[in-house]
């Protein structure tokens, strides 16, 4: 690939990200309910999974349900939106960061790590030119399985957040 088309393909995907978040609720929802914390994994959506993670960086927040997950979601796995069964991402706004946590439960037979993978590898090409300086939070992302979910952790805080994101599924 060109200079110019990594520079290219940054500019559309900080349009795209921006687009999503232009008018995106950000209102989270505080559970007082005393049942919350003896939810089963199981029966968790992964919109609740990701509402406790909190990050200057991730302000961003879409899940399935959502337009404009719906709309985006087969764009950031790469696999047609059909393949979703549930999924919810937090971003980076304003698209200068390339911080993110997503949590998708993929159909059976979807190979959720490779596509997470894949989503990795793009976002790093992306941003080697972009903003180099943040390569190295890519490099360190962690990408797993836990409670049926498939989860892509970019972030500074990524062993923090896979730590709570762990302990809500036990």
């Amino acid at each position: 690939m060109t200079k110019k088309t990594i520079k290219t393909a940054a500019l559309i995907l900080t349009a795209m990200l921006m687009m999503c978040g232009c008018s995106t609720n950000n209102d989270t929802k505080a559970d007082t309910s005393s049942a919350a914390g003896t939810e089963k994994a199981a029966d968790i959506s992964a919109e609740e999974l990701l509402a406790d993670i909190s990050h200057d960086n991730l302000d961003g927040r879409l899940s399935k349900g959502d337009g404009k997950y719906d709309k985006n979601a087969a764009q950031f796995y790469e696999t047609g939106f059909a393949n979703i069964l549930d999924g919810a991402i937090l971003y980076n706004e304003n698209g200068g960061y390339p911080d993110e946590v997503s949590a998708v439960k993929f159909d059976e037979g979807i190979d959720g790590q490779e596509l997470l993978k894949q989503r990795l590898e793009s976002r790093t090409a992306t941003f080697r030119d972009y903003r180099p300086e943040e390569v190295p939070k890519l490099e360190n992302a962690k990408i797993f399985n836990a409670g049926g979910f498939d989860i892509l952790i970019i972030s500074d805080d990524a062993d923090n957040i896979e730590k709570q994101l762990k302990e809500k599924l036990s």
